[in-house]
């Protein structure tokens, strides 16, 4: 999951508890790889998801704001008229010693815009798995 660099901070500090998307992933899944964007752009954790909440932004909003890591006027502008918005509860998190950097493993890595799914067969994946289970 491709996050700015001020949030994965939040997120690593604890002042983040849960992260905001305008769409829920098509597959489930319990592990998100943090994908710090610009200008870092390496993966530099992972984290497990717990409750998703969803519905209208200010639903949403209101469930979440006091562990959201953002202000108010950033999410609504972030929401830009959504209907429906989510909210990933953030679980445990795990910060990895050095940062892994996509590109030499993966030579046509394309940073994701929302989420990025791996095979759980993929070398990519196997390597990134490795790397969090040794960190």
């Amino acid at each position: 999951m491709s996050i700015k660099p001020e949030f994965v901070e939040k997120i690593f500090t604890g002042e983040k508890r849960f992260e905001f998307r305008k769409q829920i992933p098509k597959q489930h899944f319990d592990k998100v790889f943090i994908y710090e964007s610009s200008p870092t752009q390496n993966i530099v954790g992972w984290f497990s998801i717990g409750r998703i909440i969803k519905g209208h932004p200010d639903h949403v909003w209101k469930t979440c704001k006091s562990e959201g890591g953002i202000e108010e006027n950033r999410y609504f502008e972030y929401c830009n008229g959504n209907a429906k918005m989510y909210a990933f509860e953030i679980n445990e998190v795990h910060k990895f010693d050095e940062p892994i950097n996509p590109f030499e493993i993966k030579k046509n890595f394309v940073p994701p815009q929302n989420f990025a799914y791996f095979e759980t067969s993929s070398p990519f994946f196997n390597e990134l798995e490795n790397y969090s289970r040794s960190n």
